[in-house]
């Protein structure tokens, strides 16, 4: 519209016929029909009436093409009229008809085609590799979580101790691998210490019934006479196996909660006083110094005997542990809603590849099994299931040849 109003000459007040048919000519090519009036009618210029044959040519062609690409596309012709002006003055009017409501020409309809195939082809490639992907994210996921459940259908055959090799780039899956490798390693040391409390009780158990059993015999057999010491022999081997069951069902219960702590506030000075009472002549004949490193205030809620026992337990292992001229300290110490109790001795040490088995059952840093030197191995076991129950901690520290310490840590 713009264009024509340029052609209009106010002077003569019509418009350059000769610009007004290149218009019509060139509208006429995109499908549109133009027809144009002047208000006085001195001008009335009609394209149809210059291309009739035309005009009907380019409506028909773009009803087939619509129709072609859209079977059910109702149209038909329609006009559309402007006001013509110059400088706010109404000059004409213009109309402009075509196929409608809309139409496509054939570069719109080609451009349309390669948009559809562009279409097809980026969707398609789009599906591929969503597809591909999807695969490989599923066997990325999916493969560790079947690693996963075959080891843990071989733990569950009882093959303690197998690993999933397969990591994860899910962090919870690979959480949970974590959690099954290291079930896995639990489950296989717990087998093993199984295996290992075995052959200790039954070693334990062994020594006693064989002497029970040679004694006996050889009095049965008249080998021997049933004297009064050798029946007092038989009766400490006794004894011997009765403290072994003893400590066997007091270590259960203790480590399935099943004794309730008779807890009391009392001085853990006047707890360990009495203990280094009881080892005074032991610590003296060794010439062994006993030390105690406390304030004048050492507040302690707990069973009273239950700690007694863990107290004899530490500093007797301490001076089976400590040469001739040595020392051994217990020290107290407040720390906000916890304390620490210390027992530190200058014995020989133990090995650092030993200290996380030294809480174990039957677990001895001395292979030899000696009474002085080790017992049955189940003190400390006992000492750390009583300090567990008071729901503290216990652990140690040290270096062969520079003596232990032993830390229990108490809520207040």
């Amino acid at each position: 519209m713009t264009q024509i109003d340029q052609l209009y000459n106010p002077e003569s007040g019509l418009y350059d016929m000769e610009g007004l048919e290149l218009i019509g000519y060139a509208a006429l090519q995109n499908g549109i029909i133009i027809h144009v009036q002047t208000t006085n009618r001195e001008i009335d210029w009609d394209i149809k009436s210059h291309r009739a044959e035309e005009c009907k040519i380019v409506l028909q062609h773009a009803e087939n093409v619509m129709h072609k690409k859209y079977p059910n596309f109702k149209g038909s012709y329609l006009e559309d009229t402007y006001t013509l002006k110059n400088e706010g003055a109404v000059t004409g009017t213009l109309k402009i008809g075509y196929y409608g409501p809309y139409s496509l020409n054939d570069d719109e309809l080609e451009l349309l085609r390669n948009l559809n195939k562009s279409l097809v082809f980026i969707g398609g490639a789009a599906l591929f590799i969503v597809i591909v992907l999807g695969v490989v994210i599923a066997r990325t996921v999916s493969e560790p979580i079947t690693n996963v459940i075959d080891v843990a259908q071989r733990i569950a055959g009882g093959e303690y101790g197998v690993q999933a090799e397969k990591r994860s780039p899910v962090v919870e899956t690979d959480k949970m691998i974590e959690s099954i490798n290291e079930m896995s390693k639990a489950l296989e040391m717990e087998e093993k210490q199984k295996r290992q409390i075995t052959s200790d009780v039954a070693h334990e158990l062994r020594t006693p019934l064989t002497n029970l059993q040679s004694h006996m015999e050889a009095m049965i057999d008249g080998v021997w006479e049933a004297t009064t010491d050798r029946l007092e022999s038989c009766h400490g081997e006794i004894l011997r196996l009765v403290g072994i069951v003893e400590q066997l069902k007091e270590l259960y219960d203790l480590e399935n909660r099943k004794q309730t702590l008779d807890k009391s506030k009392f001085e853990f000075w006047d707890l360990c006083k009495a203990v280094f009472r009881d080892f005074e002549i032991m610590a003296k004949e060794e010439q062994i110094n006993l030390f105690m490193i406390m304030p004048e205030a050492t507040p302690v809620y707990a069973d009273f005997y239950r700690l007694k026992q863990c107290m004899v337990n530490l500093i007797s292992n301490a001076l089976a542990y400590t040469p001739m001229g040595g020392h051994i300290s217990v020290e107290y110490r407040s720390r906000g809603k916890q304390i620490q109790i210390i027992v530190s001795d200058s014995g020989i040490g133990i090995p650092e590849e030993e200290l996380p088995h030294l809480f174990d059952r039957f677990y001895r840093v001395d292979k030899s099994r000696s009474k002085k030197t080790g017992g049955m191995g189940i003190g400390l076991s006992i000492t750390k299931a009583i300090i567990e129950n008071h729901g503290g901690n216990i652990f140690a520290e040290s270096q062969k040849g520079f003596g232990a310490v032993f830390t229990i840590i108490l809520p207040q």
